[in-house]
């Protein structure tokens, strides 16, 4: 039955995207952010869904640009060009590579794929995203995918089930999927949870916000369940930048005080692995009390010798092993670290760029009446605190390939093109006619309209 349904909704899918080629932008990012293939691979075993859809997305753009059906212009904007460089970045640095070919426990062919899928899609979808109807739907697609998780991880708790949780009783997302490190599961929960919030204050119908409401307490206790400090951190962060955008400060503080005590009750396996982290530091004077810090260090030197194109795609640990055999060859355990001493360290200011312009995006549109618009300042608020969530856990993982964050950077970026383009039409000047009084003085316009 499920196989039959799917093969439906592939089928409409792909007839309705020749049409309507957003179907199609929706449909994949459903594929690719919450990757049902993994969740339920019994119904997709020996269906190539996820190539069915980008295929035909990718074919239905095509036609529709041929036939002059999409605006380009939304390609002229800085970020897309700073993705293109990065994008050009990151296959040379793996072409140069002075390790030549290395084969890590993820391969850099694996993930070299799937960035180069991930920026193939940004620009294709794009287009169809830069308009509002077409935004809103997609926004409320991405926190229905987070709902879900939310379920999914909050049932295995609840239901006792032990195959989903791993060593020290953190909870995993599906098996083989892009979540099965409880660290980057935990990530998506972070980056969805101001649509959950915000979504409380937006909202007109008390069931919606109340179903939200619940979706944001269980979303973080989605994290407690997944162990990560790190994006324990970065949905403080959240909460913390919800409380100043906010309009209700009694709800503001009803917020912060129930963070607090939701951390306190259910937080404390992630203080017992704190503990015992530092506890084993002690024991062995000469071990970091985290491997991040000796990733950060190793990091820092690897950008300094290989700075223009890093050691390629994927090969911080075999770096580590040429270059620093004394040292455990670790991850690079950040984000930027990652992209400059793997591709280069412009690749890295690229990644770190991308935030500043996103809060110049949320700034401008603050301070230009975009509260005329309720929606796009619900969109306003919601991408950006969600961004600045993904950035703080960025500091703490590896999240070159987390595709949630281009989805981000592409929905702040078509908010923002929505929102000029209203302003500009606001802006425009209409020619009005001079009507002068009997005393042949001319009367202003605005006295016209009020009579």
């Amino acid at each position: 039955m499920g196989v039959t349904i799917l093969l439906l909704l592939l089928c409409a899918t792909t007839v309705t995207s020749f049409k309507k080629p957003e179907v199609g932008v929706y449909a994949y990012f459903l594929m690719s952010i919450m990757a049902p293939q993994y969740i339920w691979p019994w119904v997709f075993e020996g269906i190539p869904a996820f190539t069915v859809v980008a295929g035909s997305t990718i074919a239905a753009a095509g036609l529709a640009i041929l036939f002059g059906k999409v605006d380009l212009s939304v390609f002229k904007r800085k970020q897309n060009i700073l993705l293109i460089i990065l994008f050009i970045s990151f296959n040379l640095s793996d072409i140069f590579s002075p390790f030549g070919a290395y084969k890590a426990l993820t391969s850099s062919e694996l993930v070299i794929s799937t960035f180069n899928t991930i920026i193939l899609m940004y620009f294709v979808s794009l287009p169809f995203l830069a308009k509002e109807r077409h935004l809103e739907i997609m926004m409320y697609c991405f926190m229905g995918m987070i709902a879900y998780y939310i379920y999914w991880s909050n049932e295995a708790y609840f239901n006792f089930d032990a195959s989903r949780f791993g060593y020290g009783g953190r909870l995993y997302g599906p098996l083989r999927s892009p979540y099965r490190d409880q660290n980057v599961f935990a990530t998506l929960f972070v980056v969805g949870m101001p649509f959950m919030l915000m979504g409380v204050f937006y909202f007109k119908s008390l069931v919606i916000r109340g179903a939200l409401g619940f979706l944001f307490i269980f979303s973080l206790h989605s994290i407690i369940l997944t162990g990560s400090r790190g994006a324990l951190v970065g949905a403080s962060v959240v909460v913390i930048f919800s409380y100043f955008l906010i309009k209700s400060r009694a709800m503001g503080i009803l917020l912060l005080v129930g963070f607090i005590s939701a951390i306190i009750y259910q937080g404390g396996q992630l203080m017992d692995r704190t503990t015992e982290t530092i506890e084993s530091a002690r024991e062995e004077q000469d071990k970091p009390i985290d491997p991040r810090v000796q990733s950060w260090e190793v990091g820092f030197e690897l950008i300094k010798t290989y700075p223009l194109l890093g050691v390629g795609v994927q090969r911080f640990q075999q770096a580590t092993r040429v270059h620093f055999p004394e040292r455990n060859p670790y991850v690079a355990h950040n984000t930027f670290l990652n992209f400059s001493a793997n591709t280069g360290l412009l690749s890295g200011i690229i990644f770190l760029y991308f935030y500043y312009m996103h809060f110049r995006y949320f700034r401008y549109a603050s301070k230009n009446g975009v509260e005329k618009y309720p929606f796009l300042e619900f969109a306003n608020k919601v991408l950006f605190v969600s961004l600045s969530g993904f950035y703080v856990c960025s500091l703490f993982l590896d999240l070159i390939i987390f595709e949630a964050f281009y989805f981000l950077l592409m929905l702040n970026l078509a908010k923002d093109i929505i929102f000029r383009a209203k302003k500009d039409s606001e802006n425009a000047v209409v020619e009005q006619p001079i009507v002068r009084n009997k005393n042949g003085m001319r009367i202003h316009p605005k006295r016209l309209k009020e009579g």
